[in-house]
């Protein structure tokens, strides 16, 4: 029976609950329905567990998507980065090559001399020679043994032409040699290469005194570097068997060399030229010993000159001997007594007969 009437129980027991309830809210004065309530206490667990749920997953998700978003963002900014440290670069090389051709050109501009501007690109690549190539050649004027000049100091001489290109040959190779002077003592020498940074000064006697320290100058002997060009300072130097050994460190950073001015007009043209005693040849070349050394001729004494005899009253010297010359000479030293009579033998002339 109970079955047969069970949907009717169960609306009958909502019904009385339901009234029931609402009987209750009206006693207590709430403003909120108890149902309401009750709904609330029992959904409020599961929504904060679906919401902590939820706030994991979208955690989780915008974590994954802000970390991609900011990978990228990290790659582009390193792109970026680098691509400031290249301008940045590129940046410092020019002004560094500005700086170095804004020296070089006031060092042209005072330099008294024709000259080429040349911008090295490759050197030599055997350990037993000290060479670069530059990129002017004989289109622009150049010669072989024409000096290279840094504003630091002497690089180097022109050693092969070529049509567009050059080859130096730098003054610490072995086949290189540069007439120099000490500026202090004006000792004079030769810089002699040896295929290492530093060069040495030869022909310096041992008895001469050279100090560490002191500057090295072309003296233009070798008619290749004009006069007065700064080439190195003496960094060491020990007596030898013969002569000193100094060692010289260049001026001019030889490994470091961009850019270069060629002379176009070797040390002769631009040497003042020396000044030559009477008998030199004409030509403006420097005396030798054997030019400036005197003839034979002047060596000599010169010729006796026959003088005439002064007058009575003129004062002597010495006193003229008494006996006569041989021959019957009436002169005797240019001072002589009165003459005697006319019946003395006159003075026979030079290459006439007896």
């Amino acid at each position: 029976m109970l079955s047969r009437h069970r949907n009717l129980v169960i609306l009958t027991s909502v019904l009385f609950l339901q009234l029931s309830l609402l009987a209750y809210q009206f006693r207590r004065g709430a403003d909120i329905p108890l149902i309401r309530h009750g709904t609330i206490f029992l959904v409020t667990p599961v929504q904060k567990g679906l919401r902590v749920f939820t706030e994991g997953i979208q955690g989780v998700v915008y974590g994954y998507l802000d970390l991609r978003e900011a990978r990228r963002e990290s790659q582009d900014l390193a792109r970026e980065v680098d691509q400031l440290r290249l301008e940045t670069q590129r940046l410092r090389h020019e002004a560094e090559q500005s700086r170095r051709l804004q020296a070089l050109l006031d060092f042209r501009q005072e330099l008294p001399l024709a000259t080429v501007a040349a911008q090295v690109i490759g050197s030599g690549a055997s350990e037993t020679s000290q060479t670069l190539i530059l990129d002017q050649g004989g289109n622009a004027g150049l010669r072989p043994d024409l000096p290279v000049i840094v504003p630091a100091g002497v690089v180097g001489k022109v050693l092969r032409v070529f049509a567009n290109t050059v080859q130096v040959l730098l003054i610490t190779d072995a086949n290189s040699g540069v007439a120099c002077l000490l500026e202090s003592s004006r000792i004079h020498g030769v810089l002699k290469g040896k295929n290492r940074p530093l060069a040495q000064l030869a022909y310096v006697n041992n008895g001469d005194r050279v100090a560490v320290g002191e500057t090295l100058v072309t003296s233009g002997e070798d008619r290749v570097y004009p006069k007065g060009l700064p080439v190195g300072v003496v960094v060491a130097t020990r007596p030898g068997p013969e002569f000193q050994e100094i060692e010289v460190q260049p001026f001019a950073h030889l490994n470091r060399l961009e850019e270069v001015l060629v002379i176009l007009e070797r040390g002769a043209a631009v040497e003042t030229a020396p000044v030559l005693p009477p008998s030199a040849p004409p030509g403006g070349a420097t005396a030798g010993p054997e030019q400036r050394r005197p003839s034979p001729a002047s060596e000599a004494p010169p010729p006796a000159v026959r003088r005439p005899n002064p007058r009575p009253d003129a004062p002597v010297d010495a006193p003229a001997p008494e006996t006569s010359s041989p021959g019957g000479s009436g002169a005797q030293g240019g001072f002589a007594r009165p003459a005697p009579p006319p019946a003395a033998t006159p003075t026979p002339l030079p290459n006439s007969p007896p």
